[in-house]
């Protein structure tokens, strides 16, 4: 219950933040899921959030976390469900191709670091690294998450880890979840838009 009403009071501090409407895979932050989707293949209420889940035909899943009174998402993550090769959500981005070392060269540095969500982390036999951005403009923070597998998983050996998740996300929501700390690694700056394709 403290849990809920500290979260129910973050979006409502967050949601008085400037948001530019951001977009990814036909949902817009701060709006509510747009008719024009798929039926979804699961959705239920927890608290005072929405939760949606979609499977698509091209081998990829999407979810998305909405306020449950008003629709306004806050949250959308699409990820490489069938696994192999496939076009990511940002364009010149490929799930299963894409290498952490690449996206980290193409947006110049590593990233900020949430408190609780940390660099990287162990998902079963996989390791997953975590590199999140700020974008220009507004409140919207894009994540991409590389894994490979826990055995082969080292410093030395992450910048080969093979793109798997985007994830789209309203910063203070994001703050909440994943904690407010955030640290800045050397030579960071917010990004431009990368789902235009500038």
């Amino acid at each position: 219950m403290i849990r809920a009403a500290s979260l129910a009071a973050g979006l409502a501090f967050g949601l008085a933040l400037p948001l530019v409407a951001q977009e990814m895979g036909g949902v817009t932050l701060n709006a509510p899921l747009p008719g024009t989707l798929p039926d979804p293949v699961g959705s239920e209420v927890q608290g005072p959030f929405a939760y949606t889940l979609w499977q698509f035909e091209d081998g990829t899943a999407m979810s998305a976390t909405a306020d449950a009174q008003t629709g306004a998402v806050y949250y959308a993550e699409i990820w490489n469900d069938a696994g192999g090769a496939r076009p990511a959500p940002v364009p010149g981005m490929v799930f299963g191709e894409t290498t952490q070392a690449e996206l980290v060269a193409r947006f110049g540095s590593e990233g900020i670091v949430f408190e609780d969500r940390g660099r990287a982390a162990a998902a079963g036999d996989m390791a997953a690294f975590f590199h999140s951005y700020e974008i220009e403009g507004g409140t919207a923070v894009v994540s991409f998450v590389t894994i490979m597998p826990l055995a082969e998983a080292s410093p030395e050996t992450a910048g080969a880890a093979l793109l798997d998740s985007v994830i789209l996300g309203h910063g203070p929501y994001l703050d909440l979840i994943w904690g407010a700390n955030r640290g800045r690694i050397e030579g960071y700056a917010p990004i431009a838009d990368p789902f235009t394709g500038d």
